[in-house]
Order: structure tokens, then sequence, then C-alpha cells
């Protein structure tokens, strides 16, 4: 029967009754617990040059047949197939894989936190995180398993900087608190509870080592290292991680002997060369299927390759500031230019290169702002820009690297005049430190994707050719 644990706690209890006692080498009766781990999956589904795909995880699970089946976070964003459907089909695989819980990272409030909501209710495990709250009913705090006669107790940790790299608008009502002091408030509600305590966590490597040194009696902390690494060790403490985007799958065999932990010991296993299970091949080819029509769609021609850069004028940059300026017709745009993800190859542009150049949902958003505020804003780093030419020197600091700025038409930026800009509403809300654009004045947030107006300027012009102008001169 699962144990009760206060609801205070919100703790989703599961009860595995799977009994596999192995004789140790003196006699002795050892337990050993399975537990299979992912993390930083970013909706990488389907094999490609980056990832194994979720087939081959499936067939290495149903082989190894694990007692827990965890995934540490960043499930969601980053790949299209996740994307087109804000991560229903990343859901609907973990629950046909048998998932038995995740913790929740930064990706996971891409979509907002209604979608989040959503995937949450469509999962068969529960989402986890112990120091995030409102407005997410659906978050647990932990899990309680019976795993080989074994009560263990799987908690799960968000990272503090959530508020700070995840969309403004997507958490700007989520409240993320402090790593240890929350694990001091639930950890006196389970640790009589349970025999062994999995921390499941989406931290950052200071907030993994803060943890294990406040807390020697978590031995065990499943994180989310997007490089595949032997495990660490601090304190009493084994941490691991399986890499990102499902290449590898991370194995642990935790023996225990008279309900005490023994030893854990660790392995990777490459997915890459594993025969592909046909059940998960069948969800996401009606997935695919839905995408095709779509996705195929040739919207314009490249002239020759389109590069992305975030050092220095691009490409990429110029496109799609040009086109959002086309767009709603301001004197000025700025935006971010990490917000294209990657550069276009010369040949037909499809919808579906337009969604992995800039998968983001963010939106334009057109207000007036002072010529101070325009030069203070550029003053900061090298954005995507049109309708302005700036010079800037790279080795100054922060807030300081900007030598001048003009109008298209050569005539300077007057620090009181007022000039209408589009930005999009990630920058609008403080994204990436940006906090100038929330004094702009006539603020209106246009509901226009900015890979829409990519997609029509694209569809109006025919063919790009890639163009560097000098509106962004960089001196080192």
């Amino acid at each position: 029967m699962p144990v009760m644990i206060s609801a205070m706690v919100r703790v989703f209890l599961v009860a595995l009754c799977v009994f596999l006692p192995v004789v140790g080498l003196y006699g002795a009766e050892d337990t050993h617990v399975v537990i299979m781990h992912t993390n930083d999956i970013h909706g990488h589904l389907l094999p490609g040059p980056d990832g194994a795909g979720s087939a081959r995880l499936s067939t290495v699970v149903r082989e190894l047949k694990p007692d827990l089946m965890l995934d540490a976070g960043n499930m969601f964003s980053g790949a299209l197939i996740s994307d087109a459907f804000q991560g229903e089909p990343v859901v609907e695989v973990m629950n046909a894989i048998g998932y038995d819980a995740a913790t929740i990272g930064v990706s996971e409030f891409n979509f907002g936190v209604d979608a989040l909501h959503d995937r949450a209710k469509q999962a068969n495990f529960p989402f986890l995180s112990a120091n995030t709250s409102a407005p997410l009913p659906d978050i647990q705090d932990a899990a309680i398993y019976n795993a080989q006669g074994i009560r263990i107790a799987v908690i799960g940790l968000t990272t503090e900087e959530l508020t700070r790299t995840g969309h403004p608008q997507n958490v700007k009502y989520v409240d993320v608190g402090d790593v240890v002091q929350s694990l001091e408030g639930i950890l006196p509600r389970v640790r009589e509870r349970v025999d062994f305590i999995v921390l499941l966590s989406h931290l950052t490597r200071q907030e993994e080592e803060r943890v294990a040194r406040a807390f020697p009696e978590i031995r065990l902390i499943i994180g989310a290292h997007e490089e595949v690494e032997l495990p660490a060790r601090i304190g009493r403490a084994t941490i691991v991680g399986a890499g990102k985007f499902g290449r590898y799958v991370g194995v642990l065999d935790l023996s225990f002997n008279n309900f005490a932990l023994k030893s854990i010991e660790s392995r990777m296993v490459s997915l890459d060369n594993v025969q592909p299970d046909p059940a998960i091949d069948r969800l996401l080819a009606g997935y695919q299927a839905r995408l095709n029509d779509k996705l195929q769609m040739v919207v314009g021609q490249a002239a020759g390759d389109l590069s992305r850069s975030t050092a220095e004028e691009s490409h990429i940059g110029n496109l799609v500031a040009d086109a959002v300026r086309a767009r709603t017709g301001t004197a000025i745009v700025l935006i971010n230019a990490a917000d294209a993800r990657m550069g276009i190859p010369k040949g037909p542009i499809t919808s579906g290169t337009l969604f992995e150049v800039l998968p983001s949902q963010n939106t334009l958003v057109t207000m007036r702002l002072s010529g101070a505020q325009i030069k203070r804003i550029l003053g900061r780093t090298v954005m995507s820009v049109s309708g302005v030419r700036v010079k800037l020197h790279a080795s100054k600091p922060e807030g300081k690297r900007l030598l001048s700025a003009r109008l298209e038409d050569g005539s300077p930026i007057r620090d009181k005049d007022f000039y209408t800009v589009t930005t999009n509403d990630f920058l609008l809300m403080g994204g990436d430190g940006f906090t100038e654009f929330a004094d702009g004045v006539d603020v209106e947030d246009t509901g226009i994707l900015i890979r829409d107006a990519v997609a029509e300027h694209i569809t109006r012009l025919g063919t790009v050719a890639p163009r560097l102008d000098g509106r962004i001169r960089v001196s080192r």
C-alpha cells in the first residue's frame, strides 16, 4: 500500500512491488535496485546527428527493465517535433516508455505555464519540483516508490536561475525558492518514511555542490549535465548526468543490505547502434505526418548560405530585423541576436527551416523610446538591428560599448527625441537583463510571431541573398 504523507508536501505516491533478493559475497542477502535516467532531451525524439532517438531508448529500457525510470528536466523545447506541439509528443513517448518521474527544468516553461499544466495532466508520472510554487498546482515536491522492497523518495529541485534564464512572460508568476532551504522544509516529512532518498535535480553545478555539502544523508543526485561525464562525488553524494539530446542513457545499480545502502555503480549506455522500438516509431510517425505538409511548404529561396552570429553583423540578423521592420513599419528594430538559433543553408527555405531557425514563440512589440534609451540598449551587446547604423567596442564593459549610433539615413540619434521601435516580448519583460524596454511608452504587443514576420518577408522577396551592409561595426 502507498505510504501517506502530509498534503502540504504534495507527495505523489507510487508502489512498485517487485522483489529480487541477491545473495552477496559472504552469504548476506543484498538487494539491488536499478535506476535509469535521462536529462536535457530538449524534444529530440527522432534520430539525427545530435541524438539517437526515443525509439532506441525504449528498446534499452525494455531490455534492462529498471525499477525506476527518471528524467532530470529540459524535456521539451529544442526540436521541431516537440516545439510544434508544445511538448505533447515528448510526454506521450515518456508515457509509452514508462517513466516514473521527471523534474521540471527551464525549457518546460518555454510554452507558458498553461502548456506546462496541460503536459502535467497528460503525463502518467509526476512532474517534480520542491522549490517552485504557484501557479503550478500539478507540480509535486516528491514521489515515494517501493522498489525491490526498498522505500525510495525521489525529490525534485529546479535551478534558482529559472526566473533569470526563462522567458519573463512565462515565469513572472512562478516563485523559485532557495534549493537548500526548500530541502530543509521537505526532508523532515520524508526521511522517516523511506530507506533512501534520490535528489532528481535540474540545478547548476554550484547549486548541486551546496546541496551535497548541506545534506550528507542524500547519497545520490541525478542531475542535468549536458556533457557525458563519469560520476562526480562531493562529500558522500554521487552525482550523475546522462548528457543531452538522448544519445546516452544512464544506468545505476544501487546495492542495499538490510535496507542500508552499500554501494552505487553507474554506467552510460550509448543508444547509437540500438535497434529502435517499432511501437515508438509508430507513435512518432503520427506526429510527423501532421507536420509534413506544413513543414515542406517552400516560402522562398536562399541565394547563398545565410550565417548567424551573436558577436557581429550577420546575414540572419539582418534578415530577421528587416523582416520585422517591414511588418511593423517602425523606424528602428532592436532584437536579441540569439533569437535566431541557426543559419539558413543555400537553397529552398521551408517552413520547417524557419521553425528550426526561430523556434521561440516570441511576439513583436512596438513602442516609443527616447534616443538616450536606445543608446543605452545598443551599448549593452550586439543585437539584430534595422533602421540604425551602430559602432561598438567589444572590449569595453557591458553598457559602455556604444561608440556611435545613427539612423539609416545617417542622421544622429538625439537623446531627447522619441523614435518608434519594435522589439520582442522577451526583451520587453526584461529578458537577458534588458530593463530599458519596460520604460517605453505606447507599448503594444502585436501578437505577431517573429517567425511569421520573417516567413512573410521571405515570401514577398522570393529570393534572399546573404547581405552585410555595415550596419553593425565591431572593433576589438
